[in-house]
């Protein structure tokens, strides 16, 4: 039997059109803070509406401390965050807009599909540490961090929901127990007691949030609230069934005491040091069921919005038989979809296809503009060098130590016919430095051969990874050593005048014309190096 086709729920009767300029097309949930709908901007751009519960509206104070979280909340920007777009909290049923996300929660590829490999939870966590970093930087806790509010799309995870919990659980009037906002088994141990809470509280969340993903569990499950509760506060989980060396990063955020926690900045660079070069281009599609729920998402958005388009074919109606969805990503239950047989199911995008207008570049597209970059200052830095080779390289005057007087000058190029032979000074006795020019020609000519084989980091292939790896290892070692004789023969230049071999003179040499060509050359090529090696260790699979 075939799998049934995504489908998003039909709006209602009672339902509104639109909110803030936001127009309605379909429901995307409804969970502890109220119904959320599938909008679309005043320019397009397809959004998440969330209405506020009528029990918070009723409260007085909470639009007050609401314009403050929301406030507070829009100033938080990141890769790996669905950000505020707009919101208004003093409505008669306060409302706010964030970036909609095509893809599925982190708890639905888990129901799915079962635990993830440890890699892929670990290429996660790199992720969601970005984004709790974020988060963090601008003074806000997030209070709720869990799989259900962790949304996968082909540039990575994004957290939702951040900042605005607060104000939620510190309404007066909200006493449903079926809708309570906060979910006890990704508190922290300060948050389940009533303490003050901070940012290491989403810490403890983000090693519950890693359990689950590593085991299909959760870490502090029991038969109710209360009993999960005391669990957080008292137990520990068991976390021996965790391949190391992930088993002890999540063992490290579950710590009971606050301040023993990781950073997310400190979680992120430890994912970085394992995850190498897993951190590349379409990483994130490699997870297991993403490829698939994005592309169903995605086609069934597109299908939806397009001009044109048979709502039929992508939204269910209010019917037994259509899916279902509670919105776990707006700090409820867990989100639960009831499929129906399509006999017309939504488009799935042509992986191939370029990015729909409005979405961010891809991973692609980011790589083509580095390697461009990349091979334009080898071409350049490979120009400079044929300059080099062909110009007056240096000079070396020599003096009497005694009287300063000048005994001897003499003009050094690189011999293309004869590289390695010496350069008479004129003096007995005494030699010239004439081996740094064969060297610093040849050297770079081999560095820059290495600098175009470091590109071979950008390949999905984990032996050309490895080649690449080697290649950038030994061009670093030459510009290294480049550097160190570089700059002594440019403090001569500027007038350093040590003693030469024959301590009756001074040996003072200089750069000429080919000389500042092969430091331009050298220049270049570490530049492109660098650039690149920045590009690799910074970018989340699909951002720029």
């Amino acid at each position: 039997m075939s799998k049934a086709a995504f489908r998003f729920p039909a709006l209602q009767s009672h339902d509104p059109d639109s909110l803030g300029g936001f127009r309605l097309v379909a429901r995307l949930g409804e969970g502890g803070m109220g119904q959320v709908f599938l909008a679309l901007s005043p320019g397009g751009q397809p959004a998440a509406v969330k209405v506020i519960r009528n029990e918070f509206a009723r409260d007085a104070e909470f639009g007050q401390r609401f314009a403050r979280e929301v406030s507070a909340a829009q100033k938080v920007r990141g890769a790996h965050l669905a950000p505020l777009l707009d919101a208004d909290p003093q409505a008669e049923r306060p409302w706010l807009a964030t970036t909609y996300v095509a893809g599925p929660s982190l708890r639905d590829l888990v129901v799915e599909h079962g635990p993830l490999p440890a890699g892929q939870v670990t290429l996660l966590a790199w992720g969601i540490a970005h984004a709790l970093a974020d988060i963090h930087a601008a003074k806000v806790v997030h209070r709720d961090l869990k799989p259900g509010n962790i949304i996968l799309d082909e540039s990575g995870p994004k957290v939702i929901d951040f900042g605005i919990v607060k104000s939620l659980t510190q309404s007066v009037t909200y006493t449903s127990h079926s809708t309570r906002i906060g979910t006890p088994l990704y508190m922290s141990p300060e948050q389940a007691a009533g303490r003050a809470v901070g940012a290491a509280s989403d810490v403890f969340a983000l090693g519950s949030t890693l359990y689950f993903l590593a085991t299909g569990r959760e870490a502090f499950a029991a038969e109710n609230e209360w009993a999960v509760a005391h669990r957080v506060v008292a137990d520990t989980p068991d976390v021996s069934v965790i391949a190391p060396p992930l088993r002890q990063l999540i063992a490290a955020c579950l710590h009971k005491d606050p301040d023993q926690r990781p950073t997310p900045v400190r979680v992120r660079k430890w994912c970085e040091e394992e995850l190498g070069d897993v951190l590349g281009p379409g990483a994130w599609m490699g997870i297991t069921g993403a490829r698939a729920a994005i592309q169903e998402r995605t086609g069934a958005l597109r299908a939806l919005t397009a001009p044109d388009a048979v709502a039929a074919s992508t939204v269910s109606p209010d019917q037994p038989d259509s899916p279902s969805v509670t919105a776990d990503n707006v700090g409820g239950k867990t989100p639960t979809i009831r499929p129906v047989a399509s006999p017309a199911p939504a488009a799935v995008p042509d992986p191939q296809k370029p990015p729909t207008q409005g979405s961010k570049p891809t991973a692609l597209a980011t790589v083509g503009g580095v390697i461009a970059t990349h091979v334009t200052e080898i071409l350049l830095a490979a120009a400079a060098l044929l300059g080099a080779s062909l110009l007056p390289f240096m000079s070396e005057t020599w003096k009497e130590k005694s009287s300063g007087t000048q005994v001897a000058h003499v003009t050094e190029a690189f011999n293309w016919h004869h590289p390695w032979e010496a350069v008479p000074s004129g003096i007995p006795g005494v030699a010239t430095t004439w081996q740094v020019i064969p060297v610093g020609i040849i050297g770079t000519a081999a560095g820059l051969v290495f600098a175009a084989l470091f590109l071979l980091k950008l390949a999905s292939d984990h032996d050309l990874k490895m080649w690449g790896r080697a290649a950038g290892g030994i061009c670093a070692v030459w510009i290294f050593v480049f550097a160190l004789i570089g700059l002594v023969v440019l403090a001569m230049t500027f007038g350093l005048e040590p003693s030469d071999d024959n301590p009756a003179y001074t040996d003072r040499g200089a750069y000429m014309p080919g000389g500042w060509l092969l430091l331009l050359a050298n220049g270049l090529m570490a530049h492109a190096l660098s650039r690149t090696q920045g590009y690799l260790k910074r970018r989340p699979a699909g951002t720029a």
